[in-house]
């Protein structure tokens, strides 16, 4: 499978575009539009759009992609809402561009199998957003604004839960073996890099006490 990445919009959040040997595709977290990603995406059937939660800068193209692909939209259920809300995706209060109301055609579970290149698995990861997903893929996962390369994702915005937090990224680090991590914001990592030099990795025992 090719990977390609498109850092898009106000944050330059990463949009990836997935690609099967068949030219059926996979968007994830478009947060904008570009001359760029539909030029890559001609000759490709664009099958899911996947979002790892709702914050504008991940999914402010959503509503233009499936415009013009028709592919389907998939997000967490508890961060469904922030399709058709401007004030709870953020846009309202961070955007110049104006948020497109959108309902999803599909709404995502932990342990839930996306229909594509031997099957995507969805995560639930909450802390960043109460609907936060990562999307696992054989030796990949795409982390959103979950786990970045040494630093995990805010948890002052609305609903967001630093104690949620740490235990999805306690979930992540105790997947066995090492993963390539492609993250929302910023350059790729691994987990066993994480699990070496990520200091919330490192303290997540010292938190979790702390907490009980």
């Amino acid at each position: 499978m090719q990977i390609k990445t498109f850092p898009m919009g106000e944050m330059g959040a990463n949009c990836y575009l997935l690609t099967d040997d068949e030219c059926n595709a996979v968007l994830i977290d478009p947060g904008a539009v570009s001359s760029a990603l539909f030029e890559a995406l001609a000759g490709k059937k664009l099958r899911y759009i996947l979002l790892t939660h709702g914050h504008f800068d991940h999914i402010l193209g959503v509503a233009e992609c499936k415009r013009r692909t028709g592919a389907e939209v998939c997000i967490g259920e508890k961060d469904a809402p922030m399709l058709s809300d401007a004030s709870l995706s953020l846009a309202q209060e961070h955007s110049l561009q104006r948020q497109e109301p959108l309902t999803p055609d599909r709404l995502l579970y932990d342990g839930d199998v996306i229909d594509f290149a031997g099957g995507i698995r969805v995560m639930e990861t909450p802390g960043h957003t109460p609907g936060g997903v990562c999307f696992l893929w054989n030796d990949t996962i795409f982390t959103g604004d979950t786990l970045f390369c040494r630093t995990v994702g805010r948890t002052d915005f609305p609903g967001g839960s630093m104690d949620a937090l740490i235990r999805s990224i306690d979930r992540l680090q105790a997947l066995p073996g090492d993963y390539i991590l492609y993250p929302g914001h910023n350059r790729c990592t691994t987990m066993e890099e994480e699990r070496k030099h990520n200091r919330y990795i490192r303290k997540k025992n010292a938190y979790l006490n702390h907490q009980s």
